[in-house]
């Protein structure tokens, strides 16, 4: 509904801040009245300045108004003038007269009053009498003798009591810019109250939406009348509604002359006045020289706030509004808590948690959209921002600016855009307008609206940013920037039942040069030595396979080398990072550190997803080669003796069992996925500490460190981060204890099952030839010491006493030694002839394809006879009885140890190195742990960065890993059936 002004009776309030960016902060309780020697000291409190202002020098003449916010003219002193303010002429009226009751006009006391000497006013009238001045005609009550006069008449049926009752009268006061004007009705044009002699004409009726525009009725119908009070004579009430409809038309404005657009009238009096216009007119755009609009970065870069922010003790936001309603009306400063600002309903403490200092803050929710038409749960009031500071030990305020997003200059929307050098930054803002869209105004001179509001307009996103003064480490802030983007719901669509969702957030940020200079050089210098240490790698490894020159293969495993080492590379800088900014984010006192956001935040994103993709490159690679590792068990067993003649007249010997083969091939299968930690208790202890004990509640966008949160507090975002570095330390804090337990008491003292399969081939009497490249394997030395293990129980138990009683040989290769495991380099001809026997039986199978496996004397007979083959040729270069092929057992140097590398060259004469007793665990998951314990944490955390949930995290990391190891133990069996000849129906 339209709002009816009277222009002349409405106090006039001023809102208009000078250009200082800041100013003491007064209110009106300060202005004194009293100077220290008692004499009359009238100040008033100017809302333009938000200072106490003096009443102009004939201060015998006038007085504060009661409210304080202007100076009216003393009892017996009429108007001469009365534009708000200072803006007051009084001049003192005759003797024996008083002032009219419209303060313009002095007048006689007669006819039931008498004039008052003290109080230097007419007396009142009797009961249910009013003073008159005017007769029912309009014309002034004449006195005895000539002049104006006060009567006290009861009121005629022609005239009412007003609202206060102390006046009679017959129609809407207007404020007679007509000079022709003499009666109450409007001859010619009544807009906001004011009658003007002939139509403006600015044919401005419509307020922006997202999309299109709107009529309202009340631009249409105040819009004439505020701009020509403002320009004309100055009038601040008239001022401030021309701001607020500027604000309400979202700052639009163009360099067009033409009186287009609200806004373009606002610049047109700013530049008509001079420098003169911030006297009068609210200072709603940050400009320069009233002109000119400044560059953004500019204001924002502004070092004026001395405050310094602290998390010990935590230290809040000390924002402030200044507050007025759609026609100018000044309500005050008062604080931005408990919701204010928020169009979301909570609990107190959640809502004030938006202004603690260094909680990232974020408030959404669902708001039935028909609730935006109660005006009295959502006023429109016009907010100007402060932040509250101390400056040279006196209470401050601060501008803060506004950031329009809807804001079109010239008809581009400017502050959308990424450079703040392109922005335009304001004063005020409003949160809900619910009364300017009304439609068109209905004819007569009421300016009622046709019909209720066809859109209400609301602030959808708030977000207030800080930034870090971090050039000075001491806890000061730039100028806080608050940003608000507007929408709009239609009353079709509210009746419908649509709902909307506006957000609050408040984020904090920081000059990040010297960190992304810090993450080029780590991640750079450490990226180089990765390659380095993984084309040195390549060496190694070419020199093990046999590989002489640079070729395909080479590539291949050199790509995977660098996958692994740079997933290192990187989960060591991304976890360092995100270890180093929760630490000292949380425990920070002064304020020097806020999170990384932006580019920053991505290229750190983009580190710890490189490393995951890296690392199952690596985890891939490492399972392909175990399954496809060449390794036999050789028997060492032999025939006992003859059973028989054969058909040609050679002896039949008694075959050895081939069951302790395919025992010692069966348990290699069993501890091929074998790790040293257990992988169900991992999960479960990560979860357990992390989402029940409550340590993934540090990972908080907030100062607050603590695990143990209050369910009523407001709860923080979740840094992704924050929650990547407890997951991770977590993970491998929980992993790190259970191989301590693993390594120092289980294997001690329950089962070691790498060196107990050792001591399984020992008594089998298998030794397992392990070739990890085509020169380079470890041996497992299974020679029994008994001679034999192809026997019964009892002659078992005998000669493992006498083993305990050291009546027998030691068990390693050489004489005397206890040396069983070995690193192997092997001559070239030996693994030429390796690959001459199982290429025969390759062959064969190709040739007799699946059918050959079911035929009597077809493949089978070939792997029999090529399993015998490579066993007494695996078995006499052991023996060295292979002239032109020898090893020789030796240890490594500390230098090759070191490099991970062997020296000599093994062309000729193969190598045998003392090992640590378990080396040949590089072929199994066993020997692996680190890798894939790294892959388990990234995997772990690369699922919760997704879905932000530890628990689903536990459980995917457990079926992911399990599914990794079920592809191993599959791929591993077929493997060992095709590389020892074990059926592998055997191995179960």
């Amino acid at each position: 509904m339209a709002v009816q002004l009277e222009w002349w009776f409405l106090l006039v309030l001023p809102i208009v801040l000078s250009q200082n960016e800041f100013i003491p902060f007064t209110t009106e309780s300060d202005c004194t009245t009293v100077t220290a020697s008692g004499q009359p000291f009238k100040q008033y409190f100017d809302t333009s300045l938000m200072k106490c202002v003096e009443c102009p020098s004939n201060t015998s003449m006038q007085d504060v108004s009661p409210d304080g916010y202007s100076c009216i003219c003393k009892p017996g002193y009429r108007y001469l003038t009365d534009f708000g303010g200072a803006n007051v002429r009084c001049e003192k009226c005759p003797p024996q007269q008083a002032r009219s009751a419209d303060g313009w006009r002095c007048v006689t006391c007669q006819t039931g009053t008498s004039f008052n000497d003290q109080t230097q006013t007419c007396d009142p009238c009797p009961v249910n009498n009013v003073p008159v001045e005017r007769q029912v005609n309009g014309r002034l009550v004449s006195a005895v003798g000539g002049g104006s006069a006060q009567d006290c008449q009861a009121c005629t049926d022609a005239t009412s009591l007003n609202e206060q009752g102390d006046r009679c009268v017959r129609c809407s006061t207007i404020l007679k810019l007509n000079p022709n004007l003499t009666s109450c009705v409007c001859p010619s044009e009544l807009k906001g109250g004011i009658c003007f002699p002939t139509p403006i004409n600015l044919k401005i009726n419509t307020v922006p939406l997202v999309s299109g525009t709107a009529q309202s009725s009340y631009v249409e119908e105040h819009v004439e009348a505020a701009y020509v009070m403002c320009k004309e004579f100055q009038n601040m009430t008239a001022c401030q509604i021309l701001s607020n409809l500027c604000v309400l038309s979202w700052y639009e404005y163009d360099s067009d002359p033409r009186e287009t657009k609200t806004c373009n009238l606002y610049k047109l009096i700013s530049r008509t006045v001079g420098q003169e216009w911030n006297s009068f007119l609210p200072w709603i755009y940050y400009t320069e020289n009233g002109l000119k609009f400044q560059e953004g970065d500019r204001i924002l870069d502004d070092d004026k706030l001395t405050t310094e922010y602290t998390f010990s003790p935590v230290s809040s936001l000390e924002y402030r509004v200044a507050r007025y309603t759609l026609n100018g009306t000044y309500l005050g400063i008062s604080n931005v808590t408990d919701g204010r600002l928020q169009l979301c309903s909570d609990t107190t403490s959640r809502l004030n948690a938006a202004y603690t200092f260094g909680t990232y803050y974020e408030q959404s929710c669902s708001v039935p959209a028909i609730e935006l038409w109660d005006t009295k749960k959502y006023q429109l009031e016009f907010y100007d921002l402060y932040i509250e500071f101390t400056r040279n030990g006196e209470q401050q305020l601060y501008s803060a600016p506004i950031k329009f997003n809807n804001l079109a200059y010239g008809g581009d929307r400017v502050n959308t855009g990424s450079s703040s050098r392109d922005w335009i930054l304001t004063r005020r803002f409003f949160l809900v307008d619910n009364v300017v869209t009304t439609g068109r105004v209905t004819t007569g001179s009421t300016g009622s609206a046709s019909s209720q509001p066809q859109y209400v307009r609301y602030a959808k996103s708030i977000e207030i940013s800080v930034t870090l003064y971090s050039t000075l480490g001491n806890g000061r802030i730039y100028p806080p920037l608050m940003s608000v983007t507007y929408d709009q719901v239609s009353l079709a669509s509210a009746q419908a039942g649509a709902t909307i969702t506006p957000t609050f957030k408040v984020k904090y940020s920081m000059s990040l040069d010297a960190y992304r200079k810090d993450f080029q050089i780590a991640v750079g210098t450490l990226s180089t030595l990765g390659v380095i240490y993984a084309g040195y790698k390549t060496w190694v490894w070419s020199k093990r396979a046999g590989r002489l020159a640079i070729d395909f293969a080479a590539i291949v495993n050199f790509v995977f080398f660098v996958s692994g080492v740079l997933s290192n590379v990187f989960f060591v800088i991304t976890f360092g990072i995100a270890f180093y900014f929760l630490i000292f984010y949380k425990r920070q006192n002064v304020v020097y550190l806020f999170l990384l956001e932006g580019t920053y935040y991505e290229e750190w994103l983009g580190l710890f997803g490189s490393a995951f993709a890296l690392k199952f490159l690596q985890v891939a690679h490492m399972v392909a080669s175990q399954c496809t590792v060449d390794i036999f068990f050789i028997d060492w067993e032999k025939p006992k003796g003859a059973v028989g003649m054969k058909s040609d007249g050679t002896k039949k010997e008694n075959p050895v069992s081939i069951w302790r083969t395919y025992f010692a091939a069966n348990e290699w299968n069993e501890i091929q996925t074998c790790r040293k930690i257990n992988h169900i208790f991992q999960i479960f202890a990560v979860v357990f500490f992390l989402s029940y004990v409550g340590f993934e509640n540090v990972a908080t966008k907030d100062p607050n460190g603590q695990v143990v949160k209050s369910s009523s507090d407001y709860r923080a975002p979740y840094d992704p981060m924050f929650r990547y570095a407890v997951g991770a330390l977590v993970y491998l804090l929980v992993a790190f204890v259970q191989w301590l337990f693993f390594t120092l008491i289980y294997e001690r003292f329950f089962e070691d099952k790498v060196r107990d399969f050792v001591d399984l081939c020992s008594m089998a009497n298998i030794s397992v030839f392990i070739m990890h490249h085509a020169q380079y394997g470890y041996y497992i030395h299974g020679r029994s010491v008994y001679g034999k293990a192809d026997t019964n129980m009892n002659e078992m138990f005998e000669m493992m006493k006498r083993e305990e009683k050291d009546l027998v040989g030691q068990r390693g290769l050489l004489p005397n030694t206890e040396q069983q495991t070995f690193v192997m380099t092997l001559p070239r001809k030996l693994r030429l002839k390796y690959e001459e026997v199982l290429l025969a039986v390759a062959l064969e199978g190709a040739a007799g394809g699946p059918q050959a496996m079911k035929e009597k004397g077809g493949i089978k007979e070939k792997q029999v006879e090529a399993y015998n083959v490579i066993n007494k040729f695996l078995s006499t270069f052991i023996d060295h009885s292979l002239k032109k092929l020898d090893y020789q057992v030796r240890d490594k140097t500390l230098l090759e140890s070191i490099m991970d590398t062997e020296f000599l060259d093994a062309s000729e004469k193969g190598y045998f190195y003392n090992d640590d007793g378990h080396s040949f665990d590089q072929c199994l998951f066993y020997g692996n742990e680190i890798t894939l314990l790294l892959f388990d944490t990234l995997l772990f955390c690369i699922i919760d960065l997704i879905a932000t949930n530890f628990v689903l995290s536990g459980i995917l990391t457990y079926v992911i890993v399990e599914l990794i190891a079920l592809v191993r133990d599959h791929g591993g069996r077929k493997n060992l059936a095709k590389k020892t000849l074990v059926d592998e129906r055997f191995l179960i």
